[in-house]
This record gives C-alpha cells, sequence and structure tokens, in this order.
C-alpha cells in the first residue's frame, strides 16, 4: 500500500499528519485544548527535592515497609510528613 492509499483511506495527508505532530508535541493539540506531557502534577505548588540522612536500618526498615505496602519511597515520605504536620 503506497502513501496515497493510505491518504484516502484515513482521510489525511503526510503534511497534515506533520501539522498535528507538532501541535501535539508543542502541547496545543488537540486545537484549543493544551495537552501536558509527562506525568501529572502531584501538587499545584512547585515542588523542591529535599535531602536528608538516616541510618541504614532505619532506610532498609522502611523498604521493607514500603515493599509490602507496594508503594515508592517518595509516596512513604511525603505521607509520613503530611501526617506529621496534620497534627501539629
Amino acid at each position: 500500500m503506497d502513501a496515497k492509499e493510505l491518504e484516502e483511506m484515513f482521510g489525511i495527508t503526510a503534511i497534515e499528519i506533520k501539522e498535528r505532530a507538532k501541535a501535539y508535541e508543542s502541547g496545543e493539540w488537540p486545537p484549543g485544548k493544551t495537552t501536558i506531557i509527562g506525568r501529572p502534577p502531584l501538587y499545584d505548588d512547585e515542588l523542591e527535592s529535599v535531602t536528608f540522612r538516616l541510618p541504614k536500618s532505619r532506610i532498609r526498615a522502611i523498604e521493607e515497609l514500603i515493599t509490602q505496602k507496594g508503594e515508592t519511597r517518595s509516596e512513604f515520605l511525603r505521607k509520613a510528613v503530611d501526617k506529621a504536620l496534620a497534627s501539629t
């Protein structure tokens, strides 16, 4: 099947496909809507990394717990911070 047959079958030309691809990649497809590429945001606020140190034994205990719960380390730590802030 050649390009002309595909254009007739799908009702769109190669040029139109390239234009739509460009709009999609820039976040403006479908027309009038903004497409956000990537993971959805966790919060409405800007995120910032926080680094701190823990004893290896605590990290191993966290890893065991999150494996059982099916969580990531980040999810676990965010929940722990939220819980601490809610109790103050």
